[in-house]
């Protein structure tokens, strides 16, 4: 028996997203310039899409230790990509927010992503598309269903009727 029929569905579903993410994810001409490493860039991505946030909020959402979260956000406003300032609602607690530099920094790579994904999905069959939204939109749909989607909201497509 190979090694793909004793591989569970989850297993194999998680190799193939694992080799997507290497064809989407930023490609070195993408980061020219961006002396980044990647969890920061991941940071810079998080503060820059949710707004103003604190230090613990973004510990969270990394999923990392307040103390290293803190280091980090520190390199990152040394760097001049994001700023702390006092948080308008509570004046003992600092708020990070992404500097312009950090806007365009996001900007730049979402554009280059959404370019590269266009190409990938232009490159697919029709019927493939098809496939693959069907399934995203019920895998979505299952994190729902799970509480493992967090505070992003499913938007379905036009294509969605469930």
């Amino acid at each position: 028996m190979s090694r793909a029929q004793t591989d569970t569905p989850g297993q194999r579903l998680g190799a193939l997203m694992h080799q997507l993410r290497g064809v989407l994810g930023p490609a070195p001409e993408d980061v020219v310039g961006i002396d980044l490493p990647r969890h920061q860039l991941r940071a810079l991505f998080i503060v820059a899409k949710r707004g103003p946030l604190a230090v613990g909020r973004l510990a969270e959402a990394t999923r990392a230790s307040l103390a290293s979260t803190s280091s980090l956000a520190d390199r990152l406003v040394r760097s001049g990509y994001l700023e702390r300032e006092p948080d308008p609602r509570d004046r003992r607690r600092v708020l990070l927010t992404a500097t312009p530099l950090g806007v365009a920094v996001v900007q730049q790579l979402e554009e280059r992503f959404h370019q590269r994904f266009e190409r990938l999905v232009g490159a697919m069959t029709a019927e493939g598309r098809a496939a693959l939204e069907a399934g995203l939109n019920d895998m979505i749909r299952a994190a729902d269903g799970l509480g493992l989607r967090g505070d992003q909201p499913h938007h379905p497509s036009h294509g969605d009727h469930a």
